[in-house]
């Protein structure tokens, strides 16, 4: 059997450490040392992920940055 592949993502410095976090807890109650990837596997599957999702992309006002090159002008 093959192992997971690493896939390197980036997120905020926050999100890092509640999910690090996290992860200690659940080892600490259950025991158990949950990888980072099983871990968020677990929280996708959740329906609040659900509900997340659907109020990240229901925001009207999102800001997006769009530099463009303009050394060719």
């Amino acid at each position: 059997m093959g192992s997971k592949s690493r896939v390197p993502m980036q997120v905020s410095p926050v999100f890092e450490i509640r999910i690090k976090d996290l992860q200690k807890k659940i080892m600490q109650k259950q025991g158990e040392n949950i990888s980072l990837r099983d871990l968020t596997e677990k929280i996708i599957k959740t329906p609040n992920f659900e509900e997340l999702e659907k109020a990240i992309l229901s925001v009207d006002n999102i800001d997006i940055k769009i530099n463009l090159d303009r050394r060719k002008q």
